[in-house]
């Protein structure tokens, strides 16, 4: 079983070992190309990192599941729960991690693929309207979803956990490959911790405090 330290890098491989190569091999006759091989090289291994995080886990809030900066804070009705839900949106600019975190400790209900287009992530067109996944946590706080939503350069979303797994509060899980958003789904009642704007860091930022528990149906 692949260590989950790795499992980004394992994501990169495919493009990363190409590039090595052709970099290796033009090196001697063909110095420009190996150099900007070399370079596209650097940018998938700094894509792809996954740093380590001590997460504290925390029972009252609710964590960020992403590095990013928020762009959007509504209220939504969400067709797994059939419950209308707090959204906290986030922009994932290709200098960000992409490695996703689970927001809270919960059980997978469900999961969902949406097949969609590829419009800029920072949109709420993105939102609404690009191939997305979505992961559905049953947690103590109520009902909990993450979405991961492709951007105009992202083209695949992995995820590493499924349904009937129980999550620990920061544990990873997936990420977008590249330039992408992901929106956080949390009960009415919370109180957001952050705002239009604000940068946050996965497993790390706390989005919310919850308010009791409640049941996800």
């Amino acid at each position: 079983m692949t260590n989950p330290r790795w499992r980004a890098w394992s994501e990169g491989r495919a493009l990363l070992l190409p590039l090595l190569v052709v970099g290796a091999v033009s090196l001697w006759f063909l110095p420009i190309l190996a150099l900007a091989a070399f370079a596209f090289a650097g940018v998938i291994v700094f894509a792809f990192r996954d740093p380590e995080r001590a997460v504290t886990p925390r029972a009252d809030v609710a964590l960020s599941p992403c590095d990013g900066r928020v762009i959007a804070i509504r209220q939504v009705f969400d067709e797994h729960w059939q419950t209308d839900l707090t959204e906290i949106a986030v922009f994932l600019a290709l200098s960000d991690v992409h490695v996703q975190r689970s927001p809270l400790a919960g059980v997978i209900e469900a999961q969902q693929r949406r097949a969609g287009g590829y419009r800029p992530a920072m949109t709420e067109a993105a939102t609404h309207g690009n191939n997305q996944f979505s992961t559905y946590l049953r947690t103590d706080a109520g009902p909990c979803a993450v979405t991961q939503i492709s951007g105009l350069v992202a083209r695949r979303i992995v995820t590493w956990v499924g349904p009937g797994d129980r999550l620990a509060q920061g544990q990873r899980l997936g990420m977008i490959k590249f330039g992408s958003q992901v929106t956080l789904r949390l009960p009415l009642d919370v109180a957001v911790l952050v705002n239009v704007g604000d940068h946050v860091v996965g497993g790390i930022t706390p989005v919310a405090r919850l308010h009791g528990t409640s049941s996800a149906r």
